[in-house]
C-alpha cells in the first residue's frame, strides 16, 4: 500500500541533496521556521538563495532541489505566524525586519560564503523589495517576480476588492486553506449577496467566521497614502540600494503595474551603480506563467515566448555570486516581448521604447452605447454631441451577466486557489486576464461607451502605456470608472490591450466629490503597459464603462466615502463624455517605429 508518493524530480537511485527543518531567531525572540537545503556534491562553503512564503516552505521543495543542483544553498522560510514560524500572520508587516534577520543569519551559518540572493513571485516578489530597502550587508541580489506595488496594484485607481480576503483565507491560521479559497462558486455566492444587497465587503467575514486582521484598513484605503507608502522601500533606502536586480512581469500580469513601479522607483531614486544593473524582463506571460508559457487562456505566442526562465534565473545568480559570466539573454537593460511580431526586443530603458504618442480623438453621433452603434477614434479634434451612460447601483444585470458566465462545477476548484477561473469577472479582465474575452464590452447594459478606430491600413507598433484624457459631467458626487482597450481583428475577435480604472472623488490623488454636472477632466491614471503589433486591417476599441463588478468594492455613489456607505444612500449618476472643440476626450497611444530584432 501507497503511503507517500514520491515527489522527488527523480525517484532514480538517491538524492543527492540534504533537507533539514531550521529555526531562525528573530531581534524580537520569534523564531522563524525554514527548510534547508544543501547540495551533497558541493564542497565547501556555498552562496545561498532564500525565499520567505506565506504559502509554507514545504511547497518549495522541488524549487530548492533545483537550486541545489545548481551548486547553491537554498532556504525557504515561512512567513512570520506561517507554518513552522512564531507569533501571527500579518501581510506587508513584518517581512521587511524578519527578512533583514534571515539574510545576515544565513551569511553568519558555516555553509554559507556569505553572498545571499532572494528569489520568488507575486507576495514573494513584494517581500523581497521591502526586504533589500533595509539594506542587508549580505544581501547580493533580488529576482522579483510579478511583483506587485502596494497602492499601484492593490488597490488599484483607489478602488478596493474583496479578492484580497479571499487570498487571506488561504493563509488563515498556520496551515493553507486551497480548497476553500478555491470555492469560486462559494465567493460568487457570498460577494454576490453583498453586493446586491448594497452591503460592506466587511460582510465576507461575517460569513465565514474569519476576520483577517488588516484587511478592512487595506479594503478602505484608497490607492494614495501612508498606510501604502510603508509597504514600500523608502526613497532613502533606494537611493543606498547598490545591488543588482532583475525583475520580470507579463504582458498579462496582474501585478505589471507594480513591477514596473518598483523598476521605476529605483531608476528614480537608485544610485548610478544600481541603475546600471536594474534589469527588466517583460514576457507574453500571465501571474501564473511566470516560469515562461505560450499561451494565457485564448491568446497563443510564438515559440519565443517559451523563454527558459529557470535558467535564466541560474545563471544570473551564478554571475552574481562570481561563478560565471553575465546570462547572454541580457543584451539589454530592458528585454520585451513584441506580440504579433512574437519576438524579443531590447531597449536600455522604459522610455526609449516609446518614440513618440498618436492622439486618438473621440466622436459620435451622440449614441456610442454598444459595439455596432460605436462612436470612433479619429486622428483629429472634432465637434460633436456628448454621450451618455449611467452607473447605477441598483442595476444587478452585471452581476447576473458574472454569475451566469460562473455557473460551471468546473470553477468551484479550477485554476487554483489564488488564481480562479476568472473570466466571470471585470476585475480580473482588468487585470490582464482572459484576452480574448470581450463579454463586458459586448453587455454594457447602458453603463458603458465604446468608440472604434477604422479599420488600419497598415500595421502598427504600440509600446508603452496608454493616455486618456476624459472629459465628462457627471450629476452624482462619485462613481467608478473603468477603461479598456483592445484590438479587433478582421474577424471580429478581440484581445485585450491596456486597462485602467478611477474613482472619481480621487481624481486628482485626493478625496473631493464631483462638482455636479460641471466638466471636469478626467486623467486615468497607470494604465497598463502594451507591446503589440497591430495587424492590418484590425481596429482599436475603447470602453469606457462603470465597474459594476461583485470582485470590486461597490460604490453607491453618494457623497458619503465609500467605506462609510449605507444601503438606502445608492444614486444612479448620469454620466456625459464630452467631445466638442472646448472638451476635447483623446486617447494617446504609444507607438514605436519597426526595429531590428
Amino acid at each position: 500500500m501507497t503511503i507517500l508518493s514520491d515527489n522527488a524530480p527523480d525517484s532514480r537511485g538517491c538524492a543527492d541533496y540534504s533537507a533539514r527543518f531550521v529555526r531562525i531567531p528573530m531581534r524580537d525572540g520569534v523564531e522563524l521556521g525554514a527548510i534547508l537545503y544543501l547540495p551533497l556534491n558541493r564542497p565547501g562553503p556555498l552562496p545561498a538563495v532564500m525565499e520567505m512564503t506565506p504559502y509554507l516552505a514545504d511547497n518549495l521543495h522541488r524549487e530548492a532541489i533545483s537550486f541545489t543542483r545548481e551548486g547553491m544553498a537554498f532556504l525557504a522560510v515561512d512567513c512570520r505566524g506561517r507554518g513552522g514560524s512564531g507569533s501571527e500572520f500579518q501581510q506587508w508587516i513584518n517581512d521587511a525586519p524578519d527578512g533583514y534577520d534571515t539574510v545576515e543569519w544565513i551569511a553568519a551559518q558555516p555553509w554559507s560564503d556569505g553572498q545571499v540572493g532572494l528569489t520568488g513571485g507575486s507576495y514573494t516578489g513584494w517581500n523581497q523589495w521591502i526586504i533589500a530597502g533595509t539594506l542587508p550587508p549580505s544581501l547580493k541580489t533580488i529576482v522579483p517576480s510579478a511583483a506587485f506595488m502596494p497602492g499601484y496594484d492593490i488597490p488599484r485607481g483607489g478602488i478596493g476588492s474583496p479578492y484580497i480576503y479571499r487570498w487571506r483565507v488561504t493563509l488563515k491560521g498556520h496551515s493553507i486553506s486551497w480548497n476553500l479559497a478555491a470555492d469560486t462558486l462559494l465567493f460568487n455566492r457570498i460577494q454576490g449577496d453583498l453586493y446586491a444587497r448594497n452591503h460592506s465587503y466587511l460582510g465576507v467575514q461575517d460569513e465565514l467566521g474569519f476576520h483577517a486582521k488588516g484587511w478592512e484598513d487595506d479594503l478602505h484605503s484608497t490607492s494614495w497614502g501612508s498606510v501604502w507608502e510603508a509597504r514600500r522601500p523608502s526613497q532613502q533606502a533606494l537611493a543606498e540600494l547598490k545591488i543588482p536586480v532583475l525583475s520580470l512581469t507579463g504582458l498579462y500580469d496582474t501585478c505589471l503595474i507594480g513591477t514596473l513601479e518598483h523598476h521605476r522607483r529605483l531608476e528614480r531614486h537608485g544610485s548610478d551603480a544600481a541603475r546600471s544593473n536594474n534589469y527588466l524582463v517583460i514576457g507574453p506571460w500571465d501571474h501564473r506563467g511566470m516560469d515562461g508559457c505560450d499561451q494565457v487562456y485564448g491568446l497563443k505566442f510564438g515559440p519565443a515566448a517559451l523563454l527558459d526562465i529557470p535558467k535564466l534565473k541560474f545563471d544570473w545568480y551564478r554571475w552574481i555570486f562570481g561563478r560565471g559570466e553575465k546570462p547572454a539573454f541580457l543584451d539589454a537593460r530592458i528585454k520585451y516581448y513584441l506580440t504579433g511580431n512574437e519576438e524579443w526586443r531590447s531597449a536600455d530603458t522604459l522610455e526609449d521604447l516609446c518614440s513618440k504618442s498618436k492622439p486618438l480623438y473621440l466622436a459620435s453621433n451622440g449614441k456610442a452605447d454598444d459595439i455596432f452603434h460605436s462612436g470612433w477614434l479619429t486622428a483629429e479634434a472634432g465637434d460633436s454631441p456628448p454621450d451618455s451612460f449611467v452607473s447605477d447601483p441598483t442595476d444587478l444585470r452585471p452581476l447576473e451577466t458574472e454569475t451566469s458566465l460562473s455557473n460551471s462545477p468546473e470553477l468551484s476548484s479550477g485554476g487554483g486557489a489564488v488564481f480562479p477561473r476568472s473570466y466571470n469577472s471585470l476585475f480580473f479582465i482588468l487585470g490582464g486576464e482572459d484576452p480574448t474575452n470581450a463579454v463586458f464590452c459586448h453587455n454594457t447594459y447602458g453603463q458603458g461607451v465604446i468608440y472604434h478606430t477604422p479599420p488600419l491600413d497598415e500595421p502598427a507598433q504600440v509600446v508603452g502605456e496608454p493616455e486618456l484624457d476624459l472629459w465628462v459631467t457627471c450629476d452624482a458626487p462619485d462613481a467608478d470608472l473603468a477603461v479598456l482597450i483592445y484590438e479587433v481583428l478582421e474577424d471580429g475577435s478581440v484581445i485585450f490591450l491596456s486597462s485602467s480604472q478611477l474613482r472619481l472623488r480621487h481624481r486628482d490623488g485626493g478625496d473631493q466629490t464631483m462638482p455636479a454636472n460641471e466638466p471636469v477632466l478626467l486623467k486615468f491614471p497607470r494604465f497598463r503597459f502594451v507591446a503589440r503589433r497591430i495587424a492590418r486591417n484590425s481596429r482599436l476599441r475603447l470602453v469606457v464603462r462603470a465597474t459594476a463588478c461583485s470582485f470590486m468594492q461597490k460604490n453607491l455613489n453618494s457623497a458619503t466615502p465609500v467605506p462609510e456607505q449605507q444601503p438606502g444612500e445608492e444614486r444612479i449618476a448620469n454620466i456625459q463624455v464630452l467631445h466638442d472643440l472646448e472638451h476635447p476626450s483623446l486617447l494617446r497611444l504609444p507607438t514605436s517605429p519597426e526595429v531590428a530584432k
